[in-house]
Protein backbone atom coordinates (compact mmCIF):
# COMPACT_ATOMS: atom_id res chain seq x y z
CA UNK A 1 0.00 0.00 0.00
CA UNK A 2 2.68 2.10 0.70
CA UNK A 3 4.50 1.38 -3.08
CA UNK A 4 1.55 2.72 -4.24
CA UNK A 5 1.10 6.32 -2.13
CA UNK A 6 4.84 6.52 -3.34
CA UNK A 7 3.79 5.98 -6.92
CA UNK A 8 0.79 8.22 -7.19
CA UNK A 9 3.01 11.33 -4.96
CA UNK A 10 5.88 10.92 -7.34
CA UNK A 11 3.28 10.86 -10.39
CA UNK A 12 1.69 14.12 -9.10
CA UNK A 13 5.22 15.93 -8.48
CA UNK A 14 5.91 15.05 -12.16
CA UNK A 15 2.51 16.23 -13.56
CA UNK A 16 3.08 20.17 -11.75
CA UNK A 17 1.21 22.77 -11.13
CA UNK A 18 -1.97 22.81 -13.43
CA UNK A 19 -1.98 25.57 -16.59
CA UNK A 20 -4.44 27.99 -16.31
CA UNK A 21 -6.64 28.19 -19.53
CA UNK A 22 -6.04 31.05 -21.75
CA UNK A 23 -8.35 34.15 -21.31
CA UNK A 24 -9.40 33.71 -24.63
CA UNK A 25 -10.42 30.08 -24.33
CA UNK A 26 -12.53 31.21 -21.49
CA UNK A 27 -14.45 33.67 -23.28
CA UNK A 28 -15.21 31.35 -26.11
CA UNK A 29 -16.23 28.68 -23.43
CA UNK A 30 -18.36 31.16 -21.39
CA UNK A 31 -20.07 32.66 -24.62
CA UNK A 32 -21.01 29.01 -25.95
CA UNK A 33 -22.56 28.34 -22.16
CA UNK A 34 -25.08 32.31 -22.42
CA UNK A 35 -25.84 30.97 -26.30
CA UNK A 36 -27.29 27.70 -25.08
CA UNK A 37 -29.11 29.35 -22.29
CA UNK A 38 -30.44 32.01 -24.41
CA UNK A 39 -31.23 29.57 -26.93
CA UNK A 40 -33.29 27.00 -24.18
CA UNK A 41 -35.51 30.23 -22.57
CA UNK A 42 -36.40 31.00 -26.47
CA UNK A 43 -37.52 27.82 -26.85
CA UNK A 44 -39.36 27.60 -23.71
CA UNK A 45 -40.87 31.45 -24.86
CA UNK A 46 -42.02 29.61 -27.99
CA UNK A 47 -43.97 26.93 -26.41
CA UNK A 48 -45.57 29.14 -23.99
CA UNK A 49 -46.27 31.81 -27.02
CA UNK A 50 -47.38 28.60 -28.94
CA UNK A 51 -49.52 27.18 -25.96
CA UNK A 52 -51.36 30.87 -25.82
CA UNK A 53 -51.79 30.69 -29.47
CA UNK A 54 -53.41 27.51 -29.48
CA UNK A 55 -55.76 28.42 -26.89
CA UNK A 56 -56.79 31.64 -28.49
CA UNK A 57 -57.43 29.55 -32.00
CA UNK A 58 -59.69 27.45 -30.39
CA UNK A 59 -61.90 30.68 -28.68
CA UNK A 60 -62.27 31.89 -32.08
CA UNK A 61 -63.09 28.62 -33.47
CA UNK A 62 -66.16 28.50 -30.66
CA UNK A 63 -66.79 32.07 -31.30
CA UNK A 64 -67.20 31.06 -34.94
CA UNK A 65 -69.59 28.13 -34.51
CA UNK A 66 -71.56 29.87 -32.14
CA UNK A 67 -72.52 32.37 -34.91
CA UNK A 68 -73.04 29.74 -36.92
CA UNK A 69 -75.49 27.66 -34.78
CA UNK A 70 -79.15 27.44 -35.96
CA UNK A 71 -82.12 26.81 -33.79
CA UNK A 72 -82.66 23.14 -33.71
CA UNK A 73 -86.13 23.40 -35.73
CA UNK A 74 -84.27 25.28 -38.65
CA UNK A 75 -81.86 21.92 -38.47
CA UNK A 76 -85.14 19.47 -38.44
CA UNK A 77 -85.86 21.28 -41.99
CA UNK A 78 -87.04 18.82 -44.47
CA UNK A 79 -84.42 18.95 -47.45
CA UNK A 80 -85.37 16.01 -49.32
CA UNK A 81 -87.83 13.01 -49.15
CA UNK A 82 -86.72 9.29 -50.17
CA UNK A 83 -89.47 8.41 -53.29
CA UNK A 84 -87.46 5.66 -54.85
CA UNK A 85 -84.76 2.96 -53.91
CA UNK A 86 -83.46 0.52 -55.84
CA UNK A 87 -80.71 -1.82 -55.13
CA UNK A 88 -78.13 -0.73 -52.07
CA UNK A 89 -78.21 2.81 -50.57
CA UNK A 90 -77.28 3.95 -47.66
CA UNK A 91 -77.18 7.27 -45.54
CA UNK A 92 -75.31 8.80 -42.83
CA UNK A 93 -75.71 11.73 -40.21
CA UNK A 94 -71.51 11.13 -39.32
CA UNK A 95 -69.58 8.76 -40.20
CA UNK A 96 -71.41 6.15 -39.59
CA UNK A 97 -73.09 4.64 -42.47
CA UNK A 98 -76.33 2.42 -42.78
CA UNK A 99 -78.66 0.22 -45.18
CA UNK A 100 -81.36 3.00 -46.55
CA UNK A 101 -84.93 1.63 -46.45
CA UNK A 102 -87.33 2.88 -49.20
CA UNK A 103 -89.60 4.86 -46.98
CA UNK A 104 -91.49 8.61 -46.76
CA UNK A 105 -88.98 9.61 -44.00
CA UNK A 106 -87.93 13.25 -44.04
CA UNK A 107 -84.17 14.05 -44.63
CA UNK A 108 -82.43 17.32 -42.99
CA UNK A 109 -79.41 19.11 -43.20
CA UNK A 110 -76.42 17.25 -42.68
CA UNK A 111 -77.47 13.86 -43.81
CA UNK A 112 -75.21 12.38 -46.55
CA UNK A 113 -76.50 9.28 -48.73
CA UNK A 114 -74.77 7.23 -51.18
CA UNK A 115 -75.33 4.33 -53.54
CA UNK A 116 -73.55 1.43 -54.12
CA UNK A 117 -72.59 -0.44 -56.81
CA UNK A 118 -76.05 -1.53 -59.04
CA UNK A 119 -77.94 1.25 -56.85
CA UNK A 120 -80.13 4.35 -58.03
CA UNK A 121 -81.96 6.78 -55.73
CA UNK A 122 -84.72 8.93 -56.28
CA UNK A 123 -85.48 12.26 -54.07
CA UNK A 124 -88.03 14.72 -54.09
CA UNK A 125 -86.77 18.21 -52.90
CA UNK A 126 -89.21 21.35 -51.50
CA UNK A 127 -90.76 22.89 -54.52
CA UNK A 128 -91.53 19.72 -56.26
CA UNK A 129 -88.31 19.46 -57.97
CA UNK A 130 -86.44 15.68 -58.36
CA UNK A 131 -82.78 15.04 -57.37
CA UNK A 132 -81.57 11.21 -58.94
CA UNK A 133 -78.94 9.83 -57.72
CA UNK A 134 -76.51 6.88 -60.25
CA UNK A 135 -74.60 4.23 -58.54
CA UNK A 136 -71.51 4.85 -56.47
CA UNK A 137 -72.51 8.33 -55.83
CA UNK A 138 -72.44 10.43 -52.34
CA UNK A 139 -73.97 13.75 -51.70
CA UNK A 140 -74.75 15.87 -48.67
CA UNK A 141 -77.66 17.63 -48.07
CA UNK A 142 -76.64 21.04 -46.67
CA UNK A 143 -79.63 23.72 -46.97
CA UNK A 144 -82.34 24.40 -48.88
CA UNK A 145 -81.23 24.50 -52.73
CA UNK A 146 -77.85 23.44 -52.01
CA UNK A 147 -76.15 20.67 -51.84
CA UNK A 148 -72.56 18.60 -52.02
CA UNK A 149 -71.68 15.76 -54.92
CA UNK A 150 -68.37 14.59 -53.43
CA UNK A 151 -68.47 11.71 -56.66
CA UNK A 152 -70.75 10.14 -59.07
CA UNK A 153 -73.48 10.80 -60.90
CA UNK A 154 -76.42 12.83 -60.33
CA UNK A 155 -79.93 13.63 -62.35
CA UNK A 156 -81.80 16.86 -61.52
CA UNK A 157 -85.21 18.00 -62.90
CA UNK A 158 -86.67 20.91 -61.87
CA UNK A 159 -90.14 20.69 -62.20
CA UNK A 160 -92.91 23.11 -63.19
CA UNK A 161 -92.78 25.63 -59.76
CA UNK A 162 -90.95 28.34 -61.08
CA UNK A 163 -91.30 30.56 -58.04
CA UNK A 164 -88.62 27.69 -56.57
CA UNK A 165 -85.26 29.12 -55.57
CA UNK A 166 -82.71 27.85 -58.07
CA UNK A 167 -80.62 24.41 -56.96
CA UNK A 168 -77.10 25.02 -56.08
CA UNK A 169 -74.62 22.31 -56.23
CA UNK A 170 -71.22 22.28 -54.89
CA UNK A 171 -68.55 19.88 -55.77
CA UNK A 172 -64.53 19.32 -55.96
CA UNK A 173 -64.42 20.13 -59.36
CA UNK A 174 -66.88 23.35 -59.63
CA UNK A 175 -70.14 24.50 -58.72
CA UNK A 176 -73.07 24.31 -60.93
CA UNK A 177 -76.36 26.38 -60.50
CA UNK A 178 -79.71 25.37 -62.41
CA UNK A 179 -81.43 27.95 -64.27
CA UNK A 180 -84.79 25.70 -64.25
CA UNK A 181 -84.05 22.33 -66.02
CA UNK A 182 -83.41 18.96 -66.42
CA UNK A 183 -79.49 17.83 -66.46
CA UNK A 184 -76.89 15.40 -65.14
CA UNK A 185 -74.12 16.04 -63.45
CA UNK A 186 -70.78 13.84 -63.22
CA UNK A 187 -68.26 14.43 -60.73
CA UNK A 188 -64.47 12.11 -60.80
CA UNK A 189 -61.33 12.49 -59.98
CA UNK A 190 -61.23 16.26 -59.82
CA UNK A 191 -63.44 16.19 -63.63
CA UNK A 192 -66.41 17.82 -64.53
CA UNK A 193 -69.28 16.22 -66.84
CA UNK A 194 -72.67 18.38 -67.50
CA UNK A 195 -74.88 17.19 -69.52
CA UNK A 196 -78.42 19.36 -70.44
CA UNK A 197 -81.47 17.87 -71.12
CA UNK A 198 -83.69 21.40 -70.91
CA UNK A 199 -83.10 24.63 -70.18
CA UNK A 200 -79.56 26.10 -68.92
CA UNK A 201 -76.87 25.30 -66.38
CA UNK A 202 -74.26 27.63 -65.26
CA UNK A 203 -70.86 26.02 -63.89
CA UNK A 204 -68.22 27.82 -61.54
CA UNK A 205 -64.80 27.09 -61.49
CA UNK A 206 -61.80 28.73 -60.62
CA UNK A 207 -63.22 31.72 -61.41
CA UNK A 208 -64.50 31.05 -64.48
CA UNK A 209 -68.04 30.62 -65.38
CA UNK A 210 -69.46 28.68 -68.25
CA UNK A 211 -72.81 27.62 -69.39
CA UNK A 212 -74.79 25.07 -71.13
CA UNK A 213 -77.77 24.96 -73.00
CA UNK A 214 -80.41 22.19 -73.88
CA UNK A 215 -78.71 19.26 -75.61
CA UNK A 216 -74.94 20.20 -74.88
CA UNK A 217 -72.44 17.96 -73.10
CA UNK A 218 -69.68 20.13 -71.21
CA UNK A 219 -66.59 18.37 -70.00
CA UNK A 220 -64.37 20.02 -67.67
CA UNK A 221 -60.81 18.27 -67.04
CA UNK A 222 -58.61 18.53 -63.92
CA UNK A 223 -56.71 21.23 -65.91
CA UNK A 224 -59.89 23.72 -66.55
CA UNK A 225 -59.99 22.66 -70.03
CA UNK A 226 -63.50 22.40 -71.75
CA UNK A 227 -65.03 20.51 -74.58
CA UNK A 228 -68.16 20.96 -75.55
CA UNK A 229 -70.48 17.84 -77.74
CA UNK A 230 -73.74 17.06 -78.35
CA UNK A 231 -76.39 15.38 -76.80
CA UNK A 232 -79.93 14.19 -78.23
CA UNK A 233 -82.95 14.49 -75.36
CA UNK A 234 -84.34 11.35 -76.25
CA UNK A 235 -80.73 9.34 -75.88
CA UNK A 236 -80.21 6.27 -74.27
CA UNK A 237 -77.68 8.07 -71.62
CA UNK A 238 -80.71 9.49 -69.82
CA UNK A 239 -82.84 5.84 -69.21
CA UNK A 240 -80.87 5.39 -65.65
CA UNK A 241 -82.39 8.74 -64.86
CA UNK A 242 -85.81 7.35 -65.92
CA UNK A 243 -85.91 4.42 -64.66
CA UNK A 244 -85.74 6.13 -60.87
CA UNK A 245 -88.32 9.12 -61.62
CA UNK A 246 -90.16 10.14 -58.98
CA UNK A 247 -93.98 8.26 -60.22
CA UNK A 248 -96.84 10.58 -60.47
CA UNK A 249 -100.22 9.77 -59.08
CA UNK A 250 -102.45 8.88 -61.87
CA UNK A 251 -105.24 7.33 -60.06
CA UNK A 252 -108.58 9.14 -60.76
CA UNK A 253 -106.53 11.30 -63.64
CA UNK A 254 -106.81 12.07 -67.07
CA UNK A 255 -104.55 10.14 -69.81
CA UNK A 256 -103.35 13.41 -71.13
CA UNK A 257 -101.96 13.65 -67.79
CA UNK A 258 -100.04 10.67 -67.99
CA UNK A 259 -99.22 11.13 -71.64
CA UNK A 260 -97.34 14.47 -70.87
CA UNK A 261 -95.19 13.45 -67.88
CA UNK A 262 -94.20 10.43 -69.95
CA UNK A 263 -92.86 12.89 -73.08
CA UNK A 264 -91.20 15.16 -70.73
CA UNK A 265 -89.53 12.06 -68.22
CA UNK A 266 -88.02 10.64 -71.71
CA UNK A 267 -87.17 14.13 -73.37
CA UNK A 268 -89.23 13.51 -76.11
CA UNK A 269 -91.67 15.88 -78.11
CA UNK A 270 -95.32 15.48 -77.74
CA UNK A 271 -98.35 14.71 -80.93
CA UNK A 272 -101.48 14.20 -81.44
CA UNK A 273 -102.69 12.11 -83.97
CA UNK A 274 -105.85 14.79 -84.49
CA UNK A 275 -107.50 17.37 -82.58
CA UNK A 276 -110.00 13.90 -82.09
CA UNK A 277 -107.44 11.82 -80.30
CA UNK A 278 -105.57 14.99 -78.53
CA UNK A 279 -109.74 15.29 -76.91
CA UNK A 280 -110.31 11.89 -75.90
CA UNK A 281 -106.82 11.53 -73.88
CA UNK A 282 -108.32 14.57 -71.65
CA UNK A 283 -111.58 12.16 -71.13
CA UNK A 284 -110.29 9.17 -70.88
CA UNK A 285 -109.92 8.09 -66.59
CA UNK A 286 -106.74 6.23 -65.19
CA UNK A 287 -107.31 3.83 -62.55
CA UNK A 288 -104.24 2.51 -60.42
CA UNK A 289 -100.86 2.90 -59.88
CA UNK A 290 -97.64 3.00 -62.22
CA UNK A 291 -95.28 2.83 -59.49
CA UNK A 292 -91.80 1.28 -59.55
CA UNK A 293 -92.25 1.22 -63.63
CA UNK A 294 -89.96 3.34 -65.62
CA UNK A 295 -92.67 5.79 -67.90
CA UNK A 296 -92.89 3.75 -71.16
CA UNK A 297 -93.99 0.80 -69.45
CA UNK A 298 -96.26 2.76 -67.07
CA UNK A 299 -97.49 4.69 -70.05
CA UNK A 300 -98.27 1.04 -71.87
CA UNK A 301 -99.54 -0.37 -68.93
CA UNK A 302 -102.21 2.21 -68.83
CA UNK A 303 -103.20 2.72 -72.37
CA UNK A 304 -103.90 -0.84 -72.76
CA UNK A 305 -106.79 -0.41 -71.01
CA UNK A 306 -108.23 2.28 -73.46
CA UNK A 307 -108.68 2.72 -77.24
CA UNK A 308 -105.27 4.60 -76.98
CA UNK A 309 -101.55 3.88 -77.77
CA UNK A 310 -98.61 5.77 -78.44
CA UNK A 311 -95.77 4.81 -81.59
CA UNK A 312 -92.02 6.19 -80.59
CA UNK A 313 -91.08 8.08 -84.06
CA UNK A 314 -87.50 9.32 -83.96
CA UNK A 315 -87.62 12.01 -80.97
CA UNK A 316 -91.28 12.17 -81.46
CA UNK A 317 -93.64 10.08 -79.10
CA UNK A 318 -97.39 10.13 -81.53
CA UNK A 319 -100.78 9.44 -79.48
CA UNK A 320 -103.23 7.55 -81.99
CA UNK A 321 -106.58 5.66 -81.85
CA UNK A 322 -105.90 2.16 -81.44
CA UNK A 323 -106.89 0.83 -85.22
CA UNK A 324 -108.19 -2.65 -83.28
CA UNK A 325 -110.68 -0.77 -80.90
CA UNK A 326 -112.49 0.87 -84.06
CA UNK A 327 -116.04 -0.10 -84.51
CA UNK A 328 -116.48 -2.26 -87.97
CA UNK A 329 -117.54 -1.11 -90.90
Amino acid sequence: MDKQSDLVESLIRTAGRRTEPPDDAYVRVLGAATAAFREKTARRRERTWALWAGAAAALVFAIALMFRWEPPGAQREELARIVRVIGSAEQATGDVWQPLADSQAPLTRGIKLRTLAGGRLGLMLPGGASLRLAAETEVMLDAPGQLYVQRGTIYVDGGADTARPALTIVTPAGTARELGTQFELRVASGALRLRVREGSVAIDRGGRSTTGAAGEEISIDVMGGIQRASIATDATDWQWAEAVAPAPDIDGKSAASLIAWVARETGRRLRYESPVVEARASTVILHGNIRNLPPLDALEAMLATTDLEYVIDGDTMEIRARTDRLPAP
